[in-house]
């Protein structure tokens, strides 16, 4: 067999080789936001009411705590009346389409107008 012939097969060989690995192993492991118990400033913390005179469903205050990015449905009429993102870039998603991007370490109330929030999510 030329040497050729040999090269080429042993690439061949171990570029299918390589193929392999990527397939079969994830680059980045996606973490889900999953709610927690406030035990640290560090984490978003969201206190609200829900709102729902005709629909059945959640009723009265709530409060949350979350962790690791992703993406957390407060479902239809949650309305956030204080959130402290902790050490956590985020972004409200309201009901009407508008995103409010609220940067790490900051506490923000709304005691008149609350945003009716759909979902939260941390970067």
């Amino acid at each position: 067999m030329s040497t050729i012939r040999k090269t080429t097969r042993s690439l061949f060989a171990v570029a299918l080789l390589a193929a392999g690995f990527s397939v079969a192993t994830p680059t980045n492991a996606a973490h889900a936001m999953n709610q927690t118990p406030c035990t640290s400033g560090d984490l978003l913390h969201i206190w609200g009411h829900y709102s729902r005179p005709l629909i059945a469903g959640p009723s009265g205050p709530f409060e949350y705590c979350a962790a690791n990015a992703g993406t957390m449905n407060l479902g239809a009429g949650a309305w956030v009346d204080k959130i402290s993102t902790g050490n956590n870039d985020i972004q409200m998603n309201d009901a009407n389409g508008t995103a409010i991007r609220i940067n790490r370490w900051n506490i923000v109330t709304y005691p008149n107008r609350p945003p009716n929030i759909t979902s939260i999510q941390i970067f």
